[in-house]
């Protein structure tokens, strides 16, 4: 051989794979010799290296705080509907205790108080979907994300809203629009779950 051994044929040879030329070159050559040896003290100095496993019980740990994080984030959505509706309702019994308030203003207070009634019933509904290791696809995923960020907005301005005691027509078109968005919510989780179900 009048080149060096590469280091495929090394290794090669040092798994017991190499040619007869090449063992012939090694034997001859004290360059390839010395590379040969140092690849067979490199793999035993691996060898020798304390293996580092995991611990063994750490899933069920990391498990608990991932669902204890979402159950969270959960509650806490369904605390701040809660308390939100809560504000309507003392808004409406407020607007009402008020002599002089006119017959389409009663009709709006008591249709603000069905669609917070429907928009909690969606929100539960909502809940039963939410179950940890649920998997959805990234358009679903994407369309969850803006409906929940619109239902956001939505929020807001019914919090607004109620700061400066807005009318009950004012709160029925905000209320009407956040159980719309929850309506639109819920249908996509169930379609996905339909789409993963098959």
């Amino acid at each position: 051989m009048l080149r060096h051994c590469t280091i495929s044929e090394l290794l090669a040879l040092r798994d017991g794979e190499g040619s007869a030329a090449t063992r012939a070159h090694v034997d001859q050559c004290a360059e390839c010799a010395a590379e040969l040896e140092r690849l067979y003290q490199r793999t035993a100095g691996l060898k020798a290296l304390a293996s580092l496993n995991p611990p063994r019980d750490r899933w069920p740990a990391v498990r608990e705080a991932l669902e204890a994080e979402r159950r969270s984030a959960r509650w806490s959505r369904v605390r701040w509907a809660g308390l939100a509706a809560a504000a309507v309702l003392v808004g409406i019994v407020g607007l009402q205790a008020i002599p002089g308030g006119t017959p389409a203003d009663d009709s709006a207070a008591r249709e603000v108080v069905g669609l917070v009634e429907e928009s909690q019933e969606l929100e539960a509904l909502l809940a039963s979907f939410q179950r940890p290791g649920r998997v959805v696809n990234g358009m679903t995923a994407a369309t969850i994300a803006d409906l929940e960020d619109r239902i956001a907005v939505i929020d807001l301005g019914i919090t607004r809203a109620q700061a400066v005691s807005a009318s009950s027509d004012a709160m029925a078109d905000l209320w009407r629009e956040r159980v719309m968005l929850m309506d639109r919510l819920v249908s996509t989780h169930v379609q996905q779950a339909t789409y993963v179900a098959y």
